[in-house]
């Protein structure tokens, strides 16, 4: 049975080119399953819908799994009609907005036969051997979604993968993307690995769906080493992006993993990147990171005001925020923040406090994203109820994009004001700080976004001070 795992192409923000952790851990777990399968990311190949069509037209699959965020779902339909019509074979959906909305999703596009929703590894290969065999109850698959007849049947949600699961699934497919050479060309080529060490967070800020849940499943040190050795090997990796939601947690265990670092030498030859909250920051962790080969830290701020901070649940404040920060330059990482505008509560005073904070922090780079009510958060079902102010202004998916849409406003503060303080926040940051030839790069890296953005005819910039 061959399979093919398509991911859709993107709209303008095509600056994070990497390879895809779901669909290549899904693909890595048919391959040892036995079966052919085959990943089309179009936003990592760079493939026009034609051509991702045509692609997958000429691998001739059997089943056809598409996974899709918020923004992407309606895309996902369109790929899957075209695929439907050359080809009418099964059609899996899955992603952060189907297991959001399992039941609404199939409902809204009837051209998906199943979906998947939650971690997907166990699920699809059940639902493959029921569709190859015809042998299995779909009604005991759990985390699948169905039809049947008319009505839609969402089967009992399927129990997060332990630590000890995550240990033994097999290493993502990562050569679907990157080829099967070994050659010192591949390995100059691809030297960037992305990975997980761990699923889920502790946290609930209002924003985020969680959907790996909220326990922290975390790999051992030594499944975690093995990988790396891996990558090394085979694709020449020798810098890493652990793109755990949260990585550096001030604990035992994550000492224990850096500590696992250094005595394998691997700060010798490669550097690491990954996320932090700032009530985790010490002078002693971020020394040990910095010793066991971490050359870069993502951290979210969000808000530069103490009651929005409040509001969104985030368990920090913004004196948190400048510490950490301090402690980050200190010790010499590259630091890279990211701030939300739209918050329960905001006003332009608190837009105001958050630009500020943006410029004063200078950290060596930023993202200023707009509120999305992404379903399956506490911000969707507060923009659904109309509570505080919000306003939902569209029902299209395809606007549920945080750094090009247009679905949220809030009372007193319009879409358009929201993002004339986005661009001001960018503005300030880089200018303000006399960082001109930062921001000439940053304008070049994001030119296809800036050309999106004229042919919708956003706003232009705003020239008052603050």
């Amino acid at each position: 049975m061959k399979v093919a795992l398509v991911k859709p192409p993107p709209t303008y923000a095509d600056w994070y080119r990497q390879p895809a952790l779901g669909i290549s851990y899904i693909a890595a777990c048919l391959e040892s399953n036995e079966y052919d399968c085959k990943i089309f990311d179009a936003y990592f190949q760079s493939l026009s819908l034609p051509q991702l069509i045509q692609r997958v037209k000429n691998y001739k699959p059997d089943v056809i799994g598409i996974t899709a965020m918020t923004h992407e779902i309606n895309a996902a339909s369109h790929i899957a009609t075209k695929l439907k019509t050359e080809l009418d074979v099964p059609i899996v959906i899955g992603g952060c907005h189907f297991t959001a909305l399992p039941e609404k999703t199939l409902i809204e596009f009837p051209v998906f036969d199943y979906g998947i929703y939650g971690e997907g590894e166990k699920t699809i290969i059940e639902l493959l051997e029921y569709i190859n065999q015809k042998s299995a109850n779909l009604y005991n698959i759990k985390g699948l979604v169905f039809r049947n007849e008319n009505q839609i049947v969402v089967n009992q949600s399927r129990p997060f993968l332990s630590a000890k699961e995550l240990d033994a699934l097999p290493i993502p497919a990562f050569h679907h993307y990157y080829g099967t050479d070994n050659s010192h060309a591949l390995a100059a080529k691809h030297s960037y690995y992305i990975m997980l060490t761990s699923r889920g967070c502790p946290y609930n800020c209002a924003f985020c769906m969680q959907v790996m849940g909220k326990k922290v499943r975390r790999r051992t040190a030594q499944s975690i080493i093995q990988e790396m050795d891996y990558a090394i090997e085979r694709y020449g990796a020798h810098i890493f992006d652990f793109a755990d939601e949260i990585f550096l947690f001030d604990n035992s265990e994550t000492r224990n993993i850096l500590q696992s670092f250094i005595q394998r030498g691997f700060p010798n030859h490669m550097k690491w990147s990954a996320l932090i909250r700032a009530n985790s920051v010490n002078p002693e962790l971020i020394s040990l990171a910095k010793k066991a080969g971490c050359f870069r830290l993502d951290m979210g701020v969000e808000s530069g005001d103490d009651s929005i901070l409040k509001a969104i649940d985030k368990k920090i404040s913004v004196q948190q925020v400048k510490q950490a920060v301090k402690t980050i330059k200190k010790i010499g990482i590259s630091l890279r923040t990211y701030y939300i505008l739209g918050h329960p509560g905001e006003t332009i005073e608190t837009s105001r406090k958050t630009v500020k904070l943006a410029t004063a922090l200078n950290t060596d780079s930023i993202a200023v994203g707009l509120m999305v009510p992404y379903p399956g958060t506490r911000i969707f079902r507060m923009a659904q109820r109309g509570e505080n102010g919000y306003r939902l202004i569209s029902e299209n998916w395809a606007k549920y994009d945080k750094y090009g849409g247009n679905v949220l406003e809030i009372e007193g503060l319009t879409h358009k004001q929201l993002v004339k303080w986005q661009k001001r926040a960018l503005l300030y940051f880089y200018l303000k700080n006399f960082r001109f030839l930062d921001f000439l790069k940053f304008l070049w890296k994001r030119r296809r976004a800036f050309y999106f953005f004229i042919r919708k005819r956003l706003v232009s910039l705003p020239q008052q001070t603050i």
